[in-house]
């Protein structure tokens, strides 16, 4: 008992140091909620399917100097039309599930002016089924998007979906879509000029949309979902609001699609 009282005070305490600045009624309602809530994100976190083998932590990725982006290899279930399962490697820098927890009852807060446990359980949900939490900072996510079981190869760069300029460096047979151990290592190093001029409509984890962070108040100049439009700045500014957000309790990506989900008639 002595032990779990102190497990329960440590993470008030830690709570309280982290988050300064929190509003107090927010502050108030996770003193009460968080365990409960970080028990929920748990169950997010549990669908990080490419949160497989650990190969290492890296430290000093280009952009990403000083955050704690792991290294992971993965595969996916045996595809439908290969007969195999495919193998890929990502770099990601996803949340715990009390900082995941808080992050979204943050969103919340700010999208509605309160806090309820259904606000909260709508933006999770989201969340687990849009990404599972998962932040790839570079690398390839497999993706049975539009065939259950079967896998499609979508290249990630700061946490948004890319295409490569060279295309001998993306499988081309569209029934086979399996990356080369070259291809995967070479996904784990891109740069914005590995990379053609438009860039996917999405940011991870909530699948924010550069309209809702316009409409959210973001005033960086980062296009539009309109192709033709969807310029490289997206990159730059969702890696640098995830990595604000990996500090603070507010996630400002996350906060923008919160008021857009939770204000809709």
């Amino acid at each position: 008992m002595l032990t779990i009282c102190c497990a329960f005070c440590c993470l008030l305490c830690s709570c309280d140091r982290t988050h300064i600045g929190m509003e107090s009624a927010l502050k108030r309602y996770l003193k009460d909620s968080l365990p409960a809530l970080t028990a929920r994100c748990e169950t997010t976190l549990d669908a990080a399917y490419m949160a497989q083998t650990l190969v290492g932590e890296v430290k000093d990725h280009p952009g990403w100097e000083g955050y704690p982006v792991k290294l992971y290899e993965y595969y996916t279930g045996v595809d439908k039309r290969l007969g195999v399962a495919k193998k890929g490697k990502v770099l990601m820098l996803n949340p715990s599930p009390e900082k995941l927890a808080i992050w979204i009852a943050d969103a919340v807060y700010h999208a509605t002016g309160e806090i309820s446990y259904e606000d909260f359980e709508t933006i999770r949900e989201w969340i687990q089924w849009q990404s599972g939490a998962q932040f790839p900072v570079s690398g390839v996510v497999y993706e049975d998007m539009y065939v259950p079981g079967h896998y499609e190869p979508y290249v990630f760069k700061d946490g948004v979906t890319v295409y490569i300029a060279d295309s001998t460096m993306f499988p081309q047979v569209k029934e086979n879509r399996t990356c080369t151990e070259e291809m995967l290592d070479f996904y784990l190093t891109l740069t914005n000029e590995d990379l053609k001029p438009n860039t996917g409509r999405y940011a991870r984890i909530s699948s924010t949309t550069r309209e809702m962070y316009y409409a959210a108040g973001g005033e960086a100049a980062v296009g539009s979902s309109v192709d033709g439009k969807r310029d490289q700045a997206w990159l730059a500014e969702v890696g640098r609001l995830y990595r604000k957000a990996w500090k603070s309790h507010h996630n400002e990506l996350i906060t923008a699609f919160a008021k857009y989900k939770l204000n809709q008639e």
